[in-house]
């Protein structure tokens, strides 16, 4: 029997040593994979990432290698379980921060601004805005 451990989001990058372009890969095939009972297509991400198949293929190839992702019959794929925590907490991290600025009043290029900053923020910043979020959020702050 394997024995899991937990660890903070933090370590599971640094021990996984993702680079940006593997986190945004990670996030997408996460968010896809919500609406397609856990199975995503090449062609899926390359349409959502505004990619090429072969670009894809690669990134498919490293994920694999860092146990985040596996290949299932005819060309589906499936984020492993740290896949999906990885994905999860990708996800969260990216909402926080499009709503913190969404809350501070940008209006502009909110998707790249998001993208730019979630790849440099630190996880003790982000706690600080998930706070500050939820707080604005219960006092119904607009």
């Amino acid at each position: 029997m394997v024995e899991e451990h937990f660890y903070t989001f933090s370590s599971y990058l640094k021990d996984f040593d993702l680079s940006p372009n593997e986190e945004d890969y990670v996030e997408m095939i996460y968010r896809l994979s919500l609406d397609n009972n856990g199975i995503v297509r090449v062609k899926q991400i390359a349409d959502a990432l505004n990619v090429k198949a072969p670009s894809v293929t690669r990134m498919i190839s490293k994920l694999k290698l860092k146990s985040i992702l596996t290949n299932e019959r005819y060309g589906s794929l499936q984020l492993t379980e740290l896949g999906r925590k990885i994905g999860s907490r990708l996800l969260y991290r990216h909402n926080t921060i499009e709503k913190f600025l969404k809350i501070i009043g940008e209006t502009d290029n909110i998707l790249e601004k998001t993208e730019k900053i979630e790849h440099v923020i630190s996880e003790d910043t982000l706690k600080s805005i998930d706070r500050l979020v939820s707080y604005l959020d219960k006092v119904n702050y607009k």
